[in-house]
């Protein structure tokens, strides 16, 4: 097998740097592609009104700054890039674009299981590409910093 498209999907957090750490790697290492996508999740609306549409043209002016800062970092490492602002339910959106572009694999990060009060959160968004995903899907915790592979 060989992985030739690589996808990072990410909400510009700060969680989300050891995935791109990671997706940097990959693709570095691998001569790879990389698609990065950004969902914008949809607000549970009954009709799009002005309002609500002058929202999402700013949250998607906003979001495609931070996107600019995502494509310099790879391209600056010289790897080839592909970005998306996309609305819709961000598991499905991943899936159906890694579908269509014929993605190999997934660098996803994750927020973690927990949420603030302690309990076990199912259903995160890694969760659910990881469980429907059309290729396999690498799961980064926002806690692994450390950098294996610089201690060559």
């Amino acid at each position: 097998m060989k992985i030739t498209k690589i996808m990072f999907p990410t909400d510009f957090s700060e969680a989300m740097s050891a995935a791109k750490d990671h997706a940097l790697y990959l693709a570095e290492t691998l001569g790879a592609r990389v698609s990065i996508l950004h969902a914008i999740e949809p607000l549970d609306s009954d009709g799009i009104d002005d309002e609500i549409r002058d929202f999402y043209e700013a949250l998607e002016a906003k979001m495609g700054e931070k996107m600019t800062d995502e494509r310099e970092a790879f391209e600056g490492r010289g790897i080839e890039v592909e970005t998306d602002i996309i609305i819709g339910e961000r598991w499905k959106v991943i899936n159906n674009v890694a579908s269509e572009r014929g993605i190999d694999l997934i660098v996803i990060g994750s927020h973690g299981i927990t949420t603030s009060t302690g309990e076990i959160s199912v259903g995160t968004t890694s969760h659910k590409v990881m469980f429907t995903s059309p290729c396999p899907v690498l799961v980064v915790r926002h806690d692994m910093t450390h950098d294996a592979h610089d201690e060559e």
